[in-house]
């Protein structure tokens, strides 16, 4: 009798026994040659890693972009298919790992940090796994470049300390800003040009991405969401520095320098909390 499909042949439940052919499942997220791949590099790139890492000791404003390591990982074990594998994904490999190289061989490894997400992108693309969208995730690994906070400042925090410095003096309290040195009341908070907002911003377009990335959207739909959330970052910042001049007022220096330094992690886990009603679970998508 004709099956279901329109062809002929022996029916189902009277098959002596020999097990149907099932549809093919997704594939792996990690063949045991693409984790050998990827060991391989990560040991490759070890001393700006280690650079990397020494900069997250040493710099709280630079530690949430350790957060987009974690996040990328997640994003890539997620994805269940494959690209094509590109050819220029070696090329950029190449470009991305001579550049590592040659900074760190010049005793200049962060001027080669470009190269670690270089380097990660070229793999994605010549093993067509993780795509385009995880694998450019990469850059929010590397912490925006303190130069780039330097040219932009002063501005925010040194604008916010000015009207602090007014309402200070309204109170009766004697307040001054030198350089960078805000004192109120005796007690000093030294303002550095991170406070300025600039990393919180640039963190805050990650998690839009990241966000983007998770719900199955494309480059441009990803770009869109990180350009819609990087403004947050100064709506925040000027709550923490607020936060932090009245704990300097206060008379708790060390506190209202912590408050700037821990304030980002709390508006991250917000912003990724926020995500989650936004994103579809894999039972939602596989319905």
């Amino acid at each position: 009798m004709a099956g279901s499909d329109g062809h002929y042949g022996a029916s189902p439940i009277g098959d002596s026994g020999a097990a149907r052919s099932k549809p093919p499942g997704p594939e792996s997220p990690w063949t045991p040659r693409e984790l050998v791949l990827w060991g391989a590099l990560g040991i490759a790139l070890s001393l700006s890693w280690v650079d990397l890492a020494r900069h997250w000791a040493d710099e709280p404003w630079a530690r949430p972009s350790a957060l987009f390591l974690a996040l990328g990982l997640a994003a890539a074990a997620r994805e269940d298919t494959r690209s094509r594998p590109r050819g220029d994904g070696y090329l950029l490999l190449a470009a991305g790992l001579g550049m590592t190289v040659l900074a760190v061989g010049g005793g200049e490894a962060r001027l080669g940090r470009p190269g670690l997400a270089l380097a990660m992108f070229g793999m994605a693309r010549a093993l067509g796994r993780p795509s385009a969208r995880v694998a450019l995730l990469a850059l929010w690994v590397i912490p925006p470049p303190f130069a780039l906070s330097t040219a932009l400042s002063p501005g925010l925090e040194r604008w916010l300390a000015e009207l602090t410095i007014q309402a200070a003096r309204t109170w009766g309290l004697d307040a001054s800003l030198v350089d960078r040195m805000l004192e109120i009341a005796g007690m000093q908070l030294k303002l550095r040009a991170t406070d300025g907002g600039l990393p919180l911003c640039v963190y805050l377009a990650g998690i839009g991405w990241w966000t983007a990335v998770w719900r199955g959207d494309n480059l441009r739909q990803a770009a869109r969401a990180a350009i819609r959330m990087a403004p947050l970052g100064l709506v925040a910042q000027v709550i923490a520095l607020v936060v932090a001049f009245a704990l300097l007022a206060g008379g708790a220096p060390n506190a209202a320098r912590a408050a700037l330094d821990i304030w980002p992690w709390p508006v991250l886990a917000l912003a990724l909390l926020m995500a989650r009603p936004m994103v579809p679970s894999r039972a939602g998508e596989n319905a």
